[in-house]
């Protein structure tokens, strides 16, 4: 971009240059014109006559000239700031842009950098996770196991004793009856 820039300096600054030296020259062959025609009558009498009337125009012309100069010479200096100062705005713009590639370049490696961390992070948490329910899962298993293993052993002893208190039970109801046979049995010889 910036050598499109400069071509166009170099362009404007040889346009401007030519016009300069076409404007130069036609002054000097306006000049040369002048001299050659004085030099031509100031043979003549009347050459002094025609020398005082030309003088002024002469001089007009020498005066037009020069003002042309000057107005070329300002157009070439506006031309090459404008040229210098588009340069410059191109720089401007050039780095501006290759700065903001390289910002974003470096947003964009940490964005994919606290990415892949944040997803370690989640995934420890979840191992975490994981592992702690695991370890309540085994905790819960051996609480379950214990208080079934408890509970077998009460309902055992509970099923001994009712077995104990069954056969109490029954003895002795055996026994009040064997009681209650003698007790009839003696009853009934009386």
């Amino acid at each position: 971009m910036t050598n499109k820039f400069d071509n166009a300096a170099k362009l404007v600054g040889s346009t401007i240059g030519t016009i300069e030296a076409a404007v130069s020259a036609a002054g000097l062959r306006v000049e040369q014109g002048f001299t050659e025609a004085t030099a031509v009558v100031s043979s003549s009498s009347t050459a002094e006559r025609i020398e005082e009337k030309t003088a002024a125009t002469r001089k007009a012309l020498a005066k037009r000239v020069t003002k042309a100069k000057k107005v070329v010479k300002k157009q070439v200096a506006s031309g090459t700031k404008k040229a210098t100062t588009a340069k410059k705005a191109a720089k401007k713009k050039v780095a501006t842009a290759s700065k903001k590639a390289a910002t974003a370049k470096k947003a964009a490696a940490k964005g994919v950098s606290s990415a892949t961390s944040k997803a370690k992070a989640t995934k420890t948490v979840a191992k975490k996770r994981v592992a702690s329910a695991t370890k309540k899962a085994s905790k819960a298993r051996k609480v379950a196991k214990k208080r079934a293993t408890s509970l077998t052993a009460r309902a055992n002893a509970t099923k001994k004793t009712a077995k104990k208190r069954a056969s109490s039970a029954a003895s002795k109801t055996k026994a009040t009856k064997k009681v209650a046979k003698k007790r009839a049995s003696t009853s009934t010889k009386k």
